[in-house]
């Protein structure tokens, strides 16, 4: 209420109560002096009920803001931690909006009163600073978010070049043990071969072609050894049998005379 409209309030219906019980002025202009004071009187009242709800919103956006001042914080606290998200501050970023038009509302009807509207501006600038402050931490969890995906994607990228990789490996891997096992596989069938030549070695009567044949056949026998042998070690287990065979008949053949 304003301190003039008070004064003058108070008076006029002093003044007016006094003058009409002493019958010092008409009745007509008694009523005049109640109009005015009835209209003075409701009007203090609108003024009195406008300031109330001014300092109801006033008080209710400084809350707001001390509440955004609390999630400012965390999201500060969060995204040196690496654990903010875009959502927070795009929330933030919302009831500061709000507040804003709620702002720009109550500086109109605050127009009249110096007071109120000083503290809508000062309250703007407070708001435009915490926007300033959430464009920012927005800014940078997007470069930290950015980061992240560069480094999913090279993850990503490397993990299908090892997977390729692997594959090859183990493709080169497999045709590497049957190209061992066709070898193994060629080295037991020469061993057979030439211990089948040492079987089939020809009886001769003469005694220098006997001693011939003979050097012979322990050549095919010793030759067919050496292939099995090989044939063991790169993986051909038959080979065993014939590698014990082709000894004994080896031996056998070194006893003849």
């Amino acid at each position: 209420m304003r301190t003039l409209e008070i004064i003058v309030l108070w008076l006029l219906f002093a003044t007016v109560s006094c003058v009409n019980h002493n019958g010092y002025v008409p009745q007509s202009e008694y009523d005049e002096l109640m109009t005015e004071y009835t209209t003075l009187k409701e009007s203090s009242e609108a003024t009195m009920q406008q300031y109330v709800q001014e300092a109801t919103a006033m008080d209710a956006i400084l809350q707001e803001l001390s509440g955004i001042s609390g999630k400012t914080s965390a999201l500060r606290s969060n995204l040196e931690q690496g654990t903010a998200r875009l959502t927070q501050a795009e929330q933030i970023e919302g009831s500061l909006k709000a507040i804003k038009a709620k702002l720009a509302t109550l500086e109109k009807v605050s127009a009249q009163n110096e007071g109120y509207k000083k503290l809508v501006v000062s309250l703007r600038k407070v708001s435009d600073d915490k926007e300033e402050e959430i464009q920012t931490l927005k800014k940078a969890i997007g470069e930290r978010d950015r980061k992240i995906s560069e480094q999913t994607e090279t993850i990503t990228r490397q993990s299908g070049t090892i997977s390729s990789q692997s594959e090859t490996i183990s493709s080169q891997q497999e045709k590497l043990s049957l190209a061992v096992q066709e070898q193994a596989k060629l080295l037991y069938q020469a061993g057979v071969d030439f211990e089948e030549l040492g079987d089939s070695s020809p009886s001769v009567s003469f005694r220098r072609n006997r001693e011939k044949v003979k050097n012979l056949t322990i050549d095919m026998y010793e030759k067919s050894i050496l292939y099995y042998s090989k044939a063991m070690e790169t993986g051909y287990p038959e080979a065993e049998y014939r590698i014990a065979s082709t000894k004994a008949k080896l031996a056998e053949t070194e006893n003849k005379k």
